[in-house]
C-alpha cells in the first residue's frame, strides 16, 4: 500500500544502487581476471605479482559490495516487519476502544435526555460537549482504522450509493445544526459504485474540516455528472493561508494545532482506491472537486 511505499524510499533506491554495483563489480572484476590472465601469459612481472594483487584487490572489492547489499536488504526487511507491527498495534487499539466510545456516546445521549427535563443550562452545555467530543473521537478512530485498513492491503465493499441522499443524511445527522450546508444537485438522482464507510469518512472529514479550521459556517455542495463520472464540489467561504499543494500530503496541518493531519491524506487514497479523483483550489474559500465512477445503473440510463 501507499504508506509501506513512502515509507521506505531510502531503502529501495539504495538496494537498487548497491545491484547496479554490484553488476558493475562483477563485470570490472571479470575484466580484471582476464587482464590478470593476459598478463601472466605475456611474463609481465615486476617484484610484486600483479596478476595477483589485481585479483585480490577485485574480490575485496566485490565481497564489500555483496555485504553492501545483503545490509541493506536486511534493513529493508526489518523495517517493513517494523512497519507491520505498528500497523497491527494501533488498529488492535483502536479497534479496542471502539467499543467503549460507543458505550459512553450512548450514555451520554441517555444523560442529555434526562437533562432536557431540567431547567440547567450549564449542565445542558457540558453534555452536549460531551457527546460533541465523543463524536469527534469516533470519527478519528475511523480515520485512524480505515487508514490501516489501507496499509494491509485490504479490500473496499463497492455498492450504489445515491451520493446526495448519502451526504444528506451525514449533514441531517450530525452537522445540521453546526453547519449552513446548501446541498444542490443537477440531476434527480446520481447513483455511484463506492464503499459506504469510505464516503462517509470523506465527507465527515470535509466538514469537520470547515468546523475546526475556518471561521465561516457556510458550505456549498453541489452535484453533476460529466459522462461516466459524478462530480461532487465542495466549497466552504473560508479563509486558507497555507500550501494548497501540501494539501492532502500526510501529517501536513498548517499552523492549526487541531486535527491529526491525515483526513484529507485518507481521503485522498479512499477517492483514488473507488477510482475516483481529488482536486483542490482556491477561491473564495477552498473548493474540494471529487470524481467518482457512475454506478451500472445509472451509465445505463445515461
Amino acid at each position: 500500500m501507499e504508506l509501506k511505499k513512502s515509507s521506505s524510499p531510502f531503502f529501495i533506491v539504495s538496494a537498487i544502487t548497491s545491484g547496479l554495483i554490484f553488476l558493475f563489480g562483477v563485470w570490472w572484476l571479470y575484466l580484471i581476471f582476464k587482464l590478470s590472465d593476459r598478463l601472466s601469459s605475456l611474463n609481465v612481472t615486476e617484484d610484486l605479482n600483479i596478476g595477483s594483487l589485481i585479483k585480490w584487490e577485485g574480490t575485496t572489492f566485490l565481497v564489500l559490495i555483496l555485504v553492501l547489499v545483503v545490509s541493506h536488504t536486511l534493513l529493508f526487511i526489518r523495517d517493513q516487519r517494523k512497519n507491520r507491527s505498528i500497523t497491527a498495534f494501533f488498529a488492535g487499539l483502536t479497534h479496542e476502544l471502539k467499543t467503549p466510545l460507543a458505550s459512553i456516546k450512548l450514555q451520554s445521549e441517555v444523560i442529555k435526555d434526562e437533562v432536557d427535563g431540567i431547567d440547567n443550562q450549564r449542565l445542558e452545555k457540558l453534555t452536549n460537549r460531551l457527546i460533541e467530543d465523543t463524536i469527534r473521537l469516533e470519527n478519528q478512530m475511523d480515520k485512524i482504522l480505515q487508514l490501516s485498513r489501507l496499509e494491509r492491503g485490504g479490500n473496499l465493499n463497492f455498492v450504489d450509493v445515491d451520493i446526495t441522499h448519502f451526504i444528506a443524511n451525514i449533514v441531517k445527522s450530525d452537522y445540521s445544526s453546526k453547519l449552513n450546508v446548501e446541498l444542490e444537485d443537477g440531476a434527480e438522482e446520481v447513483s455511484v459504485s463506492a464503499d459506504e464507510f469510505a464516503l462517509s469518512i470523506i465527507f465527515k472529514n470535509l466538514l469537520e474540516n470547515t468546523i475546526s479550521h475556518t471561521n465561516s459556517k457556510d458550505v456549498s455542495i453541489t452535484i453533476t455528472t460529466l459522462e461516466d463520472k459524478a462530480i461532487i464540489t465542495y466549497q466552504d467561504k473560508g479563509t486558507f493561508n497555507g500550501e494548497i499543494n501540501k494539501l492532502g500530503n500526510l501529517f501536513y496541518k498548517h499552523e492549526s494545532t487541531k486535527g491529526s493531519g491525515i483526513g484529507l491524506y485518507l481521503s485522498r487514497k479512499l477517492i483514488s482506491r473507488m477510482h475516483g479523483s481529488l482536486d483542490i483550489t482556491k477561491e473564495n474559500g477552498l473548493i474540494f472537486k471529487i470524481s467518482l465512477p457512475l454506478s451500472k445503473a445509472e451509465e445505463e440510463n445515461e
